[in-house]
């Protein structure tokens, strides 16, 4: 048998490739980003407004002891310390929406309280703000440019002229600053926000209707619609803020419920601007890299992307020291320590927790086993892993009185109506192929992005962990996964070979799939490659990668006038005219050697075949022949020398095989054979046969 010699892989492909070799987690957030950010880049840059921030070192402003101002409160003082020890510090401000005070070198209080007086009215009410108790973990890049402050209180446009009263300890007042924070103004989007929460979704009664059956198992095997979210862009944000880059952890765990501690007497039509100046606050006042909360959910049920970097994707937040790993923060808008959160802000606080959970497999009553990365307000000490549930109020996991004392009384509410959502999801053919294959603890793991549409409507997809399942009315739901799974995507996804027509599936010493417009197979060493059409019709003819052929070692590739495509044991040529057929060896090397298809001898006819004395093999092609022998090697025949040679006999003439190619002699040209020659003469133009 004739040695079979692999050629050097060609790299042109059928399709437009994608660009860069990612693996299968990123290519599920690479898919993602650009199918969301299409929606995102509808509005316009000219929506982001610019806003501004001013911090006053309350040293430079006057000071008074705490204790002579009549107006002070007689309780509510909580953790400030007694009466002696606080001092009054009046700042007169210009324009700003919201203030907080911050603590560079850090306080002993728990609390600090402000009031405000507008252009020389009347003072307005105390307000007590608790220390801020998010922050980013520890020991990362966001933690150590932040700084101690409180909470930030929005107080509306204070005008031009407006006086702002701090009370604090009187130690505290050579290093605090207040901050004003002015969230900028856009009519637009304020017109955009009144209108669009005018059809935020209907709320369930809190008052318990979304108590019942609890159904785990269903919960977590259904994806939950995206409900309607709106962009960064919707609510302005000015991108020029944010500081590095985003982080993301590997997975998503848990969820954890916030308020944002501010009275929560907005306007639907200032709900971009509050957002506006929690996002300054954050950032410029506090250090911060981005907004803290993952989502922040408004009284009117509005649900608002926070921090940047996707919103399935798993994004580190700074919503809760400690435990802001492989989980996601959804903030309430409002303070929640003695009066409840609206109906419709509970809705839509289950519905977005619902759809992030579905997303990750998890299940709304289920448990989380979280490490703690420590810190000031984590409940637990750095390394400590402990066992969470997937649904937590902030004081669960940290020092603080967050999501407000009544907040926390509709934890139970949030949690069954999270389960009741899930388990009324409509299971999709995506959910029983994953359920079949054991869900978050099967081959696939944990999803990373939710159930999408195919661009084209046709089909639907979703990416976890561990692959992806795709799934449309004519193929059903199957799984692609690995390195199948990359060339998959760098073809186009199902634009470029279709929807999988079956699971990825061991092949002889690889894996496989097959899709609607041909298949893509994989070894560890040739790497994945697709095959397509009739060279695939061929190759399958031949007993796929089990047959002389092997593994494809190249893509379905364009040739002159047809395709190709190089197995480990040879190629296989196709054009309309010739048909598709195998070439492999010391043949395919000759034919090589002459430029393949453009060399003259054109597309193959015939596949490698013995000939029938069995002392060798041969191929016909458009242009010509090559016949191989062990004693001879692979030589070419072609035109009036082959039409010659094979009225003779072929190789059982007495010529017997080629041994040399034809060369030029003088008057004409000549092939060499084992019994002899054949000569063409110029002059006559007829070859003549002369015995050794």
């Amino acid at each position: 048998m004739r040695s079979r010699t692999a050629p050097a892989p060609t790299s042109v492909s059928r399709r437009t490739l994608l660009s860069g070799a990612v693996g299968a987690g990123v290519v599920g957030a690479a898919l993602v980003c650009t199918r969301e950010g299409a929606a995102a880049s509808a509005l316009s840059g000219a929506l982001q407004v610019a806003g501004s921030t001013q911090a006053y070192a309350l040293a430079e402003h006057p000071l008074q002891a705490a204790a002579t101002d009549a107006a002070a409160p007689a309780t509510g003082l909580r953790s400030l310390r007694s009466a002696a020890d606080l001092a009054v510090v009046t700042v007169e401000v210009g324009g700003g929406h919201m203030v907080g005070v911050t603590f560079p070198t850090g306080t002993s209080a728990d609390t600090v309280a402000v009031r405000v007086r507008r252009d020389g009215g009347d003072w307005g009410a105390w307000t007590e703000l608790a220390l801020h108790d998010s922050e980013p973990d520890p020991g990362t890049s966001e933690a150590r440019g932040a700084v101690t402050g409180s909470d930030p209180l929005w107080v509306g446009a204070l005008g031009a002229s407006a006086t702002v009263q701090v009370r604090l300890p009187r130690a505290d007042v050579a290093a605090a600053r207040l901050q004003l924070v002015d969230a900028g103004t856009s009519s637009a989007l304020s017109a955009l926000a009144a209108a669009a929460l005018t059809g935020s979704p209907a709320a369930a009664d809190p008052a318990g209707s979304a108590r019942g059956a609890r159904s785990t198992l269903a919960a977590a095997a259904r994806s939950v619609p995206q409900p309607t979210i709106r962009s960064r862009a919707e609510w302005g944000a000015d991108e020029s803020l944010r500081r590095g880059g985003v982080g993301y952890s590997g997975t998503i765990k848990a969820a954890v419920v916030h308020h944002t501690a501010d009275g929560g007497s907005y306007s639907a039509a200032e709900v971009p601007s509050v957002i506006r100046g929690m996002y300054r606050y954050h950032t410029v006042s506090l250090g911060w890299s981005d907004l803290g909360y993952n989502f922040v959910v408004d009284r009117f049920g509005g649900i608002w992307e926070g921090r940047a970097g996707g919103i399935t994707k798993p994004v580190v937040g700074a919503h809760a020291g400690g435990f802001n790993t492989d989980t996601f923060g959804v903030s309430m808008m409002g303070d929640f320590t003695s009066v409840a959160p609206s109906a419709a802000c509970l809705e839509s606080v289950a519905r977005v927790i619902a759809w992030k959970l579905s997303m990750y497999a998890l299940p709304a009553d289920g448990a989380a086993w979280l490490t703690s990365a420590g810190g000031g307000t984590a409940r637990y000490a750095a390394g400590t892993t402990v066992k969470l549930r997937t649904v937590n109020a902030h004081r669960d996991v940290g020092f603080t009185a967050c999501p407000g004392n009544v907040g926390f009384t509709k934890m139970g509410w949030i949690r069954d109506r999270v389960v009741q959502i899930m388990g009324s999801a409509p299971s999709t053919a995506i959910d029983a192929k994953y359920a079949a294959l054991g869900g978050g603890a099967g081959t696939l793991g944990g999803p990373t992005t939710a159930e999408s549409t195919t661009p084209a409507g046709n089909g639907t997809y979703r990416f976890f962990t561990g692959g992806a399942i795709y799934a449309s009315a004519a193929t059903g739901a199957h799984t692609v996964r690995g390195a199948i799974l990359e060339q998959y995507g760098r073809l186009g996804w199902e634009t470029g070979m279709g929807f999988p027509t079956t699971d990825d599936s061991p092949a002889k010493g690889g894996f496989y799939n097959h899709f609607q417009g041909g298949s893509i197979y994989w070894s560890p060493a040739t790497g994945a490659h697709e095959v397509r059409g009739a060279i695939r019709e061929k190759w399958a003819s031949m007993g796929w990668e089990g047959g002389r052929a092997g593994f494809p070692v190249t893509g379905d590739s364009r040739a002159l006038g047809g395709w190709f495509t190089h197995f480990q044991g040879g190629s296989i040529y196709y054009s309309p005219a010739s048909g598709a057929h195998f070439t492999g060896g010391a043949i395919r090397d000759r034919w090589a050697a002459m430029g393949w298809e453009r060399g003259g001898m054109g597309f193959p006819t015939t596949d490698d075949t013995p000939t029938p004395n069995g002392k060798g093999w041969y191929t016909h092609f458009q242009g010509g022949s090559i016949y191989w022998s062990a004693a001879t090697g692979a030589h070419a025949v072609r035109g009036g020398f082959r039409d010659t040679w094979a009225s003779m006999g072929w190789e059982n003439s007495w010529l017997g095989f080629p041994t040399k190619d034809e060369y030029a002699v003088e008057g004409g040209m000549r092939v060499d054979f084992q019994g002899g020659t054949l000569t063409w003469s110029r002059s006559t133009g007829k070859i003549t046969a002369k015995r050794n």
